[in-house]
């Protein structure tokens, strides 16, 4: 009758329990660190889907998209959408997208300014022209990150929107 383990069996389960202890080390690392990155970038394509939702809706509404007012103009930072009562310009701006309501003398920094905080993500809008006019905004997002040294891109996505009927020239 036995009533010991033998130095081989202890030896033998010490180094399975060990192997087995560094390779979960490494599951539970991952996860620790994966976990509150997807959860970031989840956040960031929540708050860049309401600018775009927003944005949307002011292009449903526009009479135009104005190369130039109110001593702006659109570029690659800046976009100019015409409403029937008022002037909005998107501004991408150090992380942040800016909406706020243009006047004729100076921006309008009160209760109509808004802001989505987007450190990772990169939006880019071209305007489509047609008889010099803009018909319509395609806007490109995506969200960057570094996973191990290297860039990821993520929730890449393009969106096109149009300013009321096309004009007969591009039909």
């Amino acid at each position: 009758m036995r009533k010991a383990f033998s130095l081989v069996e202890l030896l033998t389960v010490m180094v399975v329990f060990a192997a087995v202890s560094v390779a979960l080390a490494g599951l539970f690392t991952t996860i620790i660190t994966d976990i509150p990155k997807s959860y970031r970038v989840v956040q960031e394509n929540t708050s860049l889907l309401s600018v775009l939702g927003q944005m949307r809706k002011d292009i449903d509404r526009a009479k135009a998209l104005p190369q130039s007012s109110a001593g702006h103009t659109t570029d690659d930072d800046l976009l100019l959408i015409e409403l029937p009562d008022a002037m909005i310009c998107y501004q991408l701006k150090n992380g942040e997208i800016l909406r706020r309501r243009l006047t004729d003398a100076q921006e309008d920094g009160g209760e109509d300014t808004k802001v989505w905080s987007i450190p990772h993500a990169k939006v880019e809008w071209q305007l489509a022209r047609g008889d010099d006019k803009a018909y319509a905004v395609e806007v490109r997002t995506h969200i960057e990150y570094e996973v191990r040294g290297h860039r990821q891109k993520k929730m890449a996505n393009s969106y096109l929107y149009f300013v009321g009927a096309l004009p007969e020239a591009v039909k």
